[in-house]
């Protein structure tokens, strides 16, 4: 089974990685070069090019059997981001038409599609178009994959965390934590392994959307609560709502169900709440 992994970063190295022991020949496509060590010995082929030029793109070799899209804007600014979910899968996509050999293509997309903000429980069933920019963007990415000949499936993905990653855990540890307002906006997440067996289960029954998020929505006055009596550092102080508009993809406080994927996959989290996670994440500083 040959697999392409477009975007080999902080999950698309972890998926590799998987993919390779359980027999799948893997490549992974990253902009440069710097990680093509890391790479290799994880067993993954790299390739470099870059998405957003039509003339790389058209370099990558044919017959691979599935491909994820697992691409980022990095810690690049708006227009970075709509170049990446814009003209790079634009370009990925027509890519795509082109190849045969094709049995499933998976898109690694995000819940920041949802823009509901009264801290509403969403699923799949919700089919309003966000009016946020990047989300957008992301949206149109979205519409643009699964206009392709092959069977594609839409992965929505949570804030993902893990080994070395984890936006709120690690301003926590670092003693720079804030909590916005009383703290009732709802934080999604899940564990990036858990993202990468997601994967792995839908590979072979390629189609439909579905939101990868863990079990428990939790708002961010009780995650602080819970990273501060598991640590014994305080809580953090209260400051005032963040504006919207300084952030990229907006905010938003919602409630988002993992219910269809977990039913129609037989899926079981290994990391069911942020607990399991971060205690594994706090036993490893200890």
């Amino acid at each position: 089974m040959r697999t392409l992994i477009i975007g080999c970063g902080y999950t698309g190295e972890a998926l590799g990685e998987r993919l390779c022991s359980i027999g799948h020949e893997v490549s992974g496509v990253r902009r440069n070069k710097a990680n093509n060590a890391r790479l290799i010995e994880l067993g993954i082929t790299p390739l470099n090019l870059d998405i957003t030029k039509t003339t790389e793109i058209q370099q990558i070799p044919n017959n691979y059997d599935n491909v994820i899209i697992a691409v980022s804007s990095s810690r690049g600014g708006i227009e970075t981001y709509k170049n990446v979910f814009g003209k790079g899968i634009i370009n990925i996509s027509n890519w795509l038409r082109t190849q045969s050999s094709i049995k499933s293509v998976i898109f690694i997309s995000s819940t920041s599609v949802y823009r509901e903000t009264h801290g509403e429980w969403v699923n799949e069933e919700i089919n309003n178009p966000p009016s946020n920019s990047t989300s957008k963007t992301l949206w149109n990415a979205e519409q643009l994959v699964t206009r392709i000949a092959s069977p594609v499936t839409i992965l929505r993905s949570s804030g993902i965390y893990g080994p070395q990653r984890g936006y709120l855990f690690n301003q926590y540890m670092k003693g720079i934590a804030k909590i916005d307002g009383k703290g009732e906006r709802f934080i999604n997440m899940v564990h990036r392994n858990d993202l990468v067996e997601s994967i792995i289960k839908s590979l072979p029954n390629p189609g439909g959307i579905y939101n990868i998020t863990d079990d428990e929505p939790v708002t961010q006055y009780e995650f602080f609560k819970w990273l501060s009596s598991t640590t014994g550092r305080p809580m953090p102080p209260n400051t005032p709502p963040i504006d919207p508009a300084t952030r990229k993809r907006g905010i938003t406080n919602k409630r988002v169900s993992n219910a269809l994927f977990k039913d129609k996959f037989g899926f079981n989290y290994i990391y069911p709440t942020f607990r399991e996670g971060l205690t594994e994440e706090l036993n490893k500083r200890s």
